[in-house]
């Protein structure tokens, strides 16, 4: 008993630093997590470019999911300098060197299970919109395409696009003949009035 106690406390860390540390991870998945948007592509989104592709809404899901995990490493950064405040003070036995390791891994771990489930999420997503109104592959060659590298359906030398978006609506278990017109993609505004003439800004 006595030498699995002594065990126990060789491989303790010294809370206060597991602390600090497990705050900075946290403030780094924070950071990342809370931009989520890149300003170049709100600049193109806005000048008419259209909207953005469904990797980018992978990103999104991405960082929400950095969001999640820099508050869980946050939170067990407030418990273990708890624990090291209401603790007896005693000397630590666990090498820093080696839970600055162990901490850095398991963030690593988890940002690429965080990586691999924001791509299942935005498939469940994504399928569940497609159910609910099912797009005209046929006329909409490009959205087929992201939807097709999406899900990991590739597009063969010799199909054409009506076979392939049979294929993917197979794939994706759509049904064949309740299919809606495709959503035109925005274009930009050729016409675009001066500055002074927009609503809000007449001469008085």
């Amino acid at each position: 008993m006595a030498f699995s106690l002594a065990t126990v406390e060789g491989f303790a860390p010294d809370w206060t630093t597991l602390g600090y540390l497990l705050a900075l991870v946290g403030c780094f998945l924070l950071a990342n997590g809370i931009l989520f948007r890149n300003p170049r592509a709100l600049v193109a989104e806005r000048l008419g470019r259209g909207p953005q592709p469904l990797r980018r809404i992978r990103e999104f899901v991405f960082h929400r999911v950095q969001m999640g995990l820099g508050f869980l490493f946050l939170v067990g950064a407030f418990a273990s300098l708890l624990y090291a405040h209401l603790r007896p003070p005693t000397e630590p036995g666990g090498s820093v060197v080696m839970w600055v390791g162990l901490v850095l891994v398991l963030a690593a771990v988890l940002e690429v299970a965080g990586w691999l489930w924001s791509a299942h999420s935005l498939r469940a997503h994504v399928r569940v919109v497609l159910r609910q109104s099912p797009p005209d592959f046929e006329t909409d060659p490009t959205l087929a395409r992201e939807v097709g590298e999406l899900f990991g359906i590739e597009s063969r030398s010799d199909e054409t696009v009506q076979s392939y978006a049979a294929r993917l609506r197979q794939s994706l278990g759509l049904a064949s003949g309740s299919r809606t017109p495709a959503r035109p993609r925005p274009e930009p505004d050729t016409n675009a009035s001066g500055f002074g003439d927009e609503a809000g800004f007449e001469d008085s």
